[in-house]
């Protein structure tokens, strides 16, 4: 086996991991996206009230 192959293994391997967290990569996704629309509402309200 060639050091190609190898890597051509491990990076397939890699890709069919699922996350480490909630258990498929589009939940991850939107709970990345809920938490930044959660953080741009917080700064909005804060602005507002601050100003």
């Amino acid at each position: 086996m060639s050091p190609g192959e190898n890597q051509n293994l491990a990076t397939k391997e890699s890709e069919e991991e699922p996350p480490p967290v909630l258990g498929t990569w589009p939940r991850l996704y939107a709970a990345v996206l809920l938490g930044l629309l959660v953080e741009i509402v917080l700064f909005y309200v804060v602005t507002r009230l601050f100003s």
